[in-house]
């Protein structure tokens, strides 16, 4: 059973995911051994995790895309099972709609997503239909989302502090480690991530937090379904004119329910991923993108059925946390 404790500390975690525990118990007025016992319980229990997911520039020092892929049904759970092995499929999802599965795809480089495309994803078996769009900007990524059970009072008290963005700069192998220790513990110490990097504690904190207030990436807080009180995953593939799109593509970002809000490249321009209590509430949202821009048209409305792999994590039939395969968000030199 899912407590109220447990929505509050994982409504903590969405807003500020490497808070000190000390900062969440003082929000939430607890001590800090019992925040961190209740936390590790969910995440022993596969319930709950942080992970590393791209941020509003990642698109400036990687490569992802969204992949649909139709196959015959007796193939499908090979497929699954070798899409979820791979590394640059991050996420692995069965839908509803024309296509079975939905699949984002990353890479470091357009050359190594072209790679994945033509080498490891064209020997699937049983694939029968397929379509690549490619992901060309970020309105809105799920580490964004938050699931309100804080009161805004006690949820400011964890936010971090806004910083100015640094200047861009390239990322190197070093910062490719300290992402791949984030995803196996999004809450491990700076110590452990400098060991296991072999750089000081200092070094890995101040590499770490530069590359996050870049931008490049985000952290997030998931949870099992356990946690999703009711609420549905709906994409919409949308084809808005392009001199309405970037408006329209920062509505859907507002919205409290918008989990991702991207501008696409493909027949559609815009994929919108949205959790809703009741499949109706789709409808409204069709409705208030036709009177914000004319002429848009609905390409497909996808539910997902269930969730295979989310953002390198392989969860089970329940949607918990059940192994790894680290994604290729950054391949430094």
């Amino acid at each position: 059973m899912i407590s109220e404790l447990d929505l509050e500390i994982v409504n903590a975690l969405q807003v500020n995911p490497r808070a000190d525990w000390s900062r969440v118990a003082d929000a939430l007025g607890l001590s800090a051994p019992t925040v961190a016992r209740h936390w590790n319980a969910l995440s022993e229990q596969g319930l709950a995790w942080i992970t590393p997911a791209p941020g509003p520039r990642y698109p400036s020092v990687g490569w992802s895309a969204f992949i649909y892929v139709s196959s015959v049904p007796a193939e499908l759970e090979a497929i699954v099972s070798r899409l979820c092995a791979e590394p640059a499929f991050g996420t692995v999802s069965l839908v509803s709609g024309s296509h079975d599965l939905f699949i984002d795809c990353f890479a470091s480089s357009h050359e190594a997503l072209m790679d994945i495309l033509t080498g490891a994803f064209a020997d699937l078996p049983g694939v029968t239909q397929r379509e690549i769009v490619f992901i060309t900007k970020l309105y809105r990524q799920a580490a964004d989302w938050r699931s309100g059970t804080l009161e805004p009072g006690r949820a400011q008290l964890i936010a971090a502090s806004a910083q100015p963005p640094p200047p861009e700069f390239q990322p190197d192998g070093l910062d490719a480690l300290l992402l791949e220790e984030l995803a196996r513990d999004g809450r491990a110490t700076w110590a452990e991530m400098g060991a296991a990097c072999m750089v000081s504690p200092q070094t890995a904190r101040r590499r770490l937090e530069r590359f996050l207030a870049a931008g490049y990436m985000a952290l997030r807080c998931d949870t099992s379904m356990d946690f999703q009180q009711g609420m549905r995953e709906v994409t919409l593939v949308l084809n808005v004119p392009a001199t309405h799109v970037d408006a329209v593509g920062r509505y859907f970002s507002e919205l409290p329910s918008c989990r991702l809000s991207a501008q696409v490249l493909g027949a559609q321009n815009l994929v919108v991923t949205l959790w809703v209590r009741d499949y109706l509430e789709v409808q409204g949202h069709e409705r208030e993108l036709a009177t914000r821009a004319p002429g848009s048209t609905v390409i497909s409305r996808q539910a997902v059925i269930r969730y295979y792999k989310r953002l390198g994590h392989i969860l089970d039939e329940a949607g918990r946390n059940s192994g790894l395969v680290p994604l290729p968000l950054w391949r430094g030199e």
